[in-house]
């Protein structure tokens, strides 16, 4: 099938505007959290049980769609995702019970599972010069969504309540899912630089097995901080400072808005580094920026120190912007130096840790944000682990092992 010169840019767009209502999806119940308290009358435990099982859900998903992406295609299990989580989301709307809550979630993770593999095996239908800069530009669609649903809803909410705000949000996700299943093609390659399976070649002579572990830890240390951010900072802003839904908007907007940058910046500076040191190569400049995105995270623990509002949105869009250019080259790390043919797979992998990871995190979050104690070992945690993750790639994906050419 032949594909219309702007036909990538529209897949891009919307690619993009999917990651922004997954994001919304999941981030709205921590916006509404202060309403559902009082709706419900749920404890601090019960909202961590709440997000926990919807990232176990998540994390299980992910397992098979990873492979069902690399069997059936990103078309149909992309779009079957969407139409899903989107009609859950909607459906919250009707719920009554803390136990329908719970079961929804899971319904709803089930379906967004689907997202991350589906997404990253997109991105190889690109040239592999375009991956960084595409990885890039998607990773910062959950920071444009973090930046925009709190505004949303702050609008949305004074009209409709939680339960009309909700489903507004679920209703836009099935109206992508048609456009979506419209619009993209049937054969990636389309507009790739190669056939599919002309680029299961990657550069080094490090067993595929290593890449794919070194990805899965990483994931499994960083991506809990995210998840923890995404679901607390809200509360943690709530009870520091006493802002409300309506006027949580702007801060979570401005610290998210700052993660968006670092996404950007993430998949841009490798190449540029890359441009003006071309002796060291594309990998290790990839590790440079990683190595700076890990020192960033340390002053997070000063969140809960610190008694100035513009200090603490600074600092928790700091990490925020930290972990997503981290993100984004553990992305191109993937699509570029694991076979195209494994990418569903590889990324299905990493998610999955990312999701247990997340699950125990949030877990642990309820635990530490009960009354008598503190989130401060939570935030520490996050100021270490990705230098612990930088680590850990360093040992099990060396530079040197994934892009020296086989003989």
């Amino acid at each position: 099938m032949a594909v219309s010169s702007n036909r990538p840019l529209l897949l891009l767009v919307l690619m993009f505007a999917i990651g922004i209502v997954a994001y919304a999806d999941r981030q709205i119940i921590a916006l509404l959290k202060p309403e559902l308290d009082q709706e419900f009358g749920w404890t601090a435990a019960d909202y961590a049980l709440i997000s926990s099982w919807s990232q176990i859900a998540i994390a299980i998903s992910l397992l098979v769609s990873g492979w069902l992406v690399d069997w059936w295609g990103v078309r149909v299990t992309l779009g079957v995702g969407v139409a899903g989580w989107s009609l859950a989301t909607a459906l919250h709307a009707t719920l009554r019970t803390v136990q329908g809550f719970l079961g929804l979630r899971v319904v709803l993770g089930v379906f967004e599972g689907i997202g991350t593999p589906a997404t990253m095996k997109m991105v190889t239908a690109f040239p592999r010069a375009q991956r960084g800069r595409v990885i890039g530009i998607l990773n910062a669609s959950p920071n444009l969504a973090a930046m925009a649903t709190p505004i949303v809803v702050s609008l949305l909410f004074p009209a409709f309540g939680w339960r009309g705000t909700i489903a507004i949000v679920g209703l836009v996700g099935v109206f992508l899912a048609a456009l979506w299943l419209y619009a993209v093609p049937t054969h990636l390659a389309d507009f790739g630089d190669a056939p599919l399976e002309a680029r299961d070649h990657v550069p080094g002579t490090l067993p595929v097995w290593r890449r794919v572990t070194g990805l899965a830890l990483c994931k499994f240390l960083t991506d809990p901080v995210w998840w923890f951010l995404l679901f607390w900072l809200p509360d943690i802003l709530h009870r520091r400072f006493g802002l409300g839904p309506e006027q949580l908007g702007v801060p979570l907007a401005v610290a998210y808005a700052m993660a968006a940058v670092g996404s950007v910046l993430g998949g841009w500076l490798p190449g540029r580094l890359a441009t003006e040191f071309p002796r060291r190569g594309h990998e290790y400049a990839r590790r440079v920026v990683m190595g700076f995105a890990a020192l960033c995270v340390l002053p997070l623990p000063l969140l809960l120190v610190t008694s100035a509002l513009p200090v603490a949105v600074a600092l928790a869009g700091l990490a925020l912007a930290a972990h997503q250019m981290f993100a984004a080259n553990l992305f191109g790390f993937v699509t570029e130096l694991v076979p195209t043919s494994r990418v569903g797979r590889a990324t299905g992998i990493g998610a999955f840790c990312s999701n247990i990871g997340g699950a125990l995190a949030l877990r642990l979050a309820g635990h530490f944000a009960a009354p008598g104690s503190s989130l401060m070992p939570m935030l520490g945690y996050c100021a270490v682990a990705y230098a612990l993750a930088w680590v850990v790639l360093a040992v099990l994906a060396p530079v040197r092992g994934v892009t020296a050419e086989r003989s």
